[in-house]
């Protein structure tokens, strides 16, 4: 054994032995590195059983590892009408894409106790919530697992009767996180959280208002829904009114341009309707009415179904009913591309959300469930249940990572779903070793 690559020690002389050996010159001008022995290599079990490359993650296996995180029930113990996250931060130029294609990647960075790390000026983590005639403000990351609440806003009513809120949404502004909520008292609130105070009323509904929507690239207009068959656009800077359509709607959304709106009615019907250019404010409002409008979803494929969401994403039109139906329009070439339904859906109002790279949608059903499709495929991809969710879910939301999930619905609940790696899955299945054999057996 003493030969091997080494050749036969018997072979060296003496002399040669005392001579020091030549240094062997090399290209560059690092030390030469000794070659390690037996006793310096250490064999671990990764050498014998090495693992196996860790596959890339992709955003199906990110929604199969949702697993529910927090549960919050807000004080009125009602049900929450609408949540909506604050998605803007200081780098978006509006929304960004969103609705066209996919907005740009959002990476999170997190310190050691896992609350996110973010520019002060970043509000990007903020959800808003609405229910009965309050409004409540949370920190839906920097705490960690934790969803808790900053800020906390209570109508006030004139009359002894409570009017309800039922519809939220955030405005941007560069310099304060303001948002708008608005319900049965007619009016819009837009409340500054900076200022923690109302700063602006918009009045000049006559019914209740059920939806509001921001416009996705000028941050001074906001669209508004009302019972009284109207929809209006406002300037949340002077609080004047801007153009009035004449319409009995029940849903609304921008296209992701702002270039026309569409909305959908109680009879199952969409119209697109043009935005006037409001650039500068006119002296009056402009005044628009059915005959402006164009007819591009026809009620009575669904059996007049109400419409209670709109969205777009890739630049195409995803239309939902009371019903569950949820359909994907080409708006350009007027083609039906994709329908299907929510699973055990019911009949109830529900408003579902879309994924910031466009790819998938997230929608809530009667049974407290809610379902994360792909709307190019249709497939289901995830089911989010709860034993103690069984109540009828109203709004769902994903975080702009797409790494969390946020429904809401009757009495008062709020769950966020979160992503949770294999390792930590591995873990929380093992068995726990702290109960003993004689423990296990009386069980």
């Amino acid at each position: 054994m003493a030969e091997d690559w080494l050749g036969p020690l018997d072979s060296i002389t003496k002399d040669e032995a005392e001579v020091p050996a030549k240094r062997m010159r090399l290209d560059s001008d690092s030390a030469q590195t000794p070659l390690p022995t037996a006793e310096d290599v250490e064999i671990t079990a990764e050498d014998i059983n090495p693992k196996p490359e860790p596959k890339p993650l992709t955003q199906e296996h990110v929604f199969g590892n949702l697993r529910l995180r927090r549960i919050v029930r807000e004080n009125h113990n009602s049900t929450v009408a609408q949540i909506a996250l604050m998605y803007y931060r200081p780098s978006d130029q509006g929304l960004g894409g969103h609705g066209m294609g996919g907005m740009q990647p959002y990476e999170r960075s997190f310190d050691k106790r896992g609350a996110a790390i973010r520019d002060p000026s970043d509000n990007s983590n903020l959800l808003v919530t609405t229910g009965q005639t309050q409004a409540s403000v949370f920190d839906n990351e920097n705490c960690g697992d934790h969803l808790d609440i900053m800020s906390h806003f209570q109508l006030k009513s004139e009359s002894d009767t409570e009017l309800p809120l039922q519809t939220c949404c955030w405005v941007r502004s560069n310099d304060d996180a303001i948002f708008a909520v608005a319900g049965g008292d007619h009016h819009v609130h837009i409340i500054s959280l900076a200022w923690t105070r109302e700063i602006r009323i918009l009045q000049g509904h006559s019914g209740p208002v059920i939806d509001l929507q921001p416009h996705p690239t000028d941050s001074r207009l906001l669209l508004s829904v009302s019972k009284d068959k109207t929809m209006r656009i406002w300037s949340v800077v002077s609080g004047e009114c801007l153009c009035v359509y004449s319409n009995e709607a029940t849903a609304a959304c921008f296209h992701p341009e702002g270039v026309f709106l569409v909305a959908g009615a109680a009879s199952g019907d969409v119209r697109q309707w043009p935005v006037p250019d409001l650039s500068t404010e006119p002296s009056e409002p402009y005044r628009l009415v059915v005959s402006d409008s164009t007819l591009i979803v026809s009620g009575k494929r669904t059996a007049g179904s109400v419409i209670d969401c709109l969205r777009f994403a890739k630049g195409n039109l995803l239309v939902k009913n009371a019903s569950g139906r949820i359909e994907y329009w080409d708006l350009e070439q007027q083609r039906l591309m994709r329908s299907f339904g929510i699973r055990n859906h019911g009949i109830s109002a529900s408003r579902f959300d879309v994924s910031y790279d466009d790819e998938y949608i997230c929608a809530g059903n009667s049974r407290g469930e809610a379902y994360i499709y792909g709307i190019e495929s249709g497939k289901t991809i995830t089911r989010l249940a709860h034993k103690r969710s069984v109540k009828p879910v109203t709004c769902c939301l994903f975080s702009r990572d797409c790494r969390s999930v946020i429904y809401a619905g009757e009495g008062g609940f709020i769950w966020r779903y979160d992503y949770v790696d294999d390792e930590t899955l591995a873990e929380w299945e093992k068995p726990d070793e702290s109960v003993s054999e004689e423990e296990s057996s009386i069980e």
